[in-house]
């Protein structure tokens, strides 16, 4: 059964909500200073729904008025942004709701106050030239810390551009959690800190605690994560986790991971792949009394999978194997990750159960997800075998975005593909904890 989440904005249940609700309401109405708005510091602190809320509110104020909401892509609003909405309105006669992706809005039928949705894609459109001409009286940057700060200041040049006889301040709105982004960090938050925000800011911290629709059974699920994620995103604490050291698998301990690992033929082997064609990868992987193993790293170059598949037999022969990997296959063969994983399941003789593919996970994402497994669970790598994994443990790089540096290819440090293999184990086989941190 699904629990009914309701939006309960009274002062004495949500006070952090609802004097931020009522001061972006009274700065759209020009009553205040405040022009933009900032709501967050943790997950589950109500920033979403009480944003929403807002724009909501906006809509039945300000007749015709355009209000815009602006995610990273379009999943992330399938995911969130629309589930809350709708969650918000409960099934209301009142708007009319447009579900093509390239135009989704919700419509308010007796004002004709619109909220639309629209995805960033700044990696399609670089220059937001989607942005170009705007109108639009106020946007919501929703997760600001996925957005780039040059949405931010097309924000900045877009708002309070659609008139209106009743015109609203032009508005933005963000909505974040703590991030190193110097847009976010610097310029709102420890500026909010040391009591040196400008005027026309306002920055209200939300923490899960303010948040009395929270239960112990999502604090149990964040109690799953990596300490510095607990830190992070339930305690809203703002520290350069990486610091000099920016490793992408922080977690990683030589002292206690590494070891002298032998393969268990009566159990299951996880074999996980990237079909880059030099090299071409394959890792080996082993859960045992909920012990991780590192078993072995496959690294060849100039080598086709068929190759490859002759030296996992040579190692493994006899093995129960289930296989995963890079969706996208290699982008330099001939062969599609079709193919691939064709070839794979014919040599090995396996069941089309034993081939686990998925779409890849976002790297932010499976950091994440990989850095919290590693810290709560015990894993060894053998230290000969899986020489190539330990060396892109200890020397992948995280960029500020969470996904790892690869700017030169030829650098054996920023090709990650034993890095990806584990990266694809931890998904398939742990992929169900990314719900729980979810929450």
């Amino acid at each position: 059964m699904t629990r009914k989440v309701t939006l309960n904005l009274n002062p004495e249940i949500r006070p952090k909500a609802a004097e931020y609700f009522v001061e972006a309401i009274a700065a759209a109405q020009h009553a205040n200073p405040y022009k933009i708005m900032s709501y967050g510091g943790a997950v589950r602190g109500g920033k979403t729904f009480t944003s929403l809320a807002i724009l909501i509110r906006l809509c039945y104020l300000f007749p015709e008025s355009r209000w815009h909401i602006i995610r990273e892509d379009f999943p992330k609003f399938e995911s969130t942004t629309i589930p809350s909405l709708n969650k918000i309105l409960n099934g209301s006669n009142n708007w009319h709701i447009s579900r093509k992706s390239s135009n989704f809005y919700y419509q308010n039928k007796q004002t004709g106050g619109t909220i639309f949705l629209k995805a960033e894609n700044i990696k399609i459109d670089p220059n937001l030239d989607w942005m170009q001409g705007l109108e639009t009286n106020g946007i919501l940057l929703e997760q600001a810390e996925e957005l780039s700060e040059k949405t931010f200041n097309k924000a900045l040049e877009r708002t309070g551009s659609w008139y209106l006889p009743k015109m609203p301040r032009g508005m933005i709105f963000l909505t974040f959690n703590p991030t190193q982004k110097k847009f976010i960090k610097e310029n709102i938050y420890l500026k909010w800190l040391n009591g040196e925000l400008p005027g026309e800011y306002y920055f209200m911290q939300a923490l899960p605690k303010d948040n009395p629709d929270v239960t112990d059974d999502q604090y149990a699920g964040w109690g799953m994560m990596a300490e510095r994620y607990q830190k992070q995103f339930v305690e809203g604490d703002w520290s350069d986790f990486d610091g000099e050291d920016g490793r992408w698998l922080f977690a990683f301990n030589a002292k206690k991971n590494v070891g002298s690992v032998t393969w268990n033929p009566k159990a299951i082997t996880y074999l996980s792949f990237d079909f880059n064609r030099s090299p071409i990868v394959c890792s080996a992987w082993q859960i045992i009394d909920n012990v991780i193993y590192g078993i072995r790293v496959i690294k060849l170059k100039d080598a086709t999978i068929y190759r490859l598949c002759e030296e996992i037999d040579k190692h493994f022969h006899g093995g129960y194997f289930f296989v995963t990997g890079d969706y996208s296959g290699g982008t330099l063969t001939t062969m599609s990750e079709i193919h691939n994983f064709d070839v794979i399941k014919n040599y090995f003789n396996l069941s089309k159960s034993q081939i686990q593919v998925s779409i890849n996970p976002r790297l932010e994402d499976s950091r994440m997800l990989c850095n919290s497994v590693l810290e709560k669970m015990p894993m060894i790598v053998d230290s000969e075998n899986c020489k190539a994994f330990i060396d892109d443990a200890n020397n992948c790089k995280a960029a500020p975005d969470n996904t790892i540096v690869k700017k030169n290819r030829q650098k054996e440090a920023e090709q990650a593909d034993t890095l990806d293999t584990f990266r694809y184990f931890i998904h398939r086989s742990f992929r169900e904890i990314t719900k729980i941190f979810q929450k």
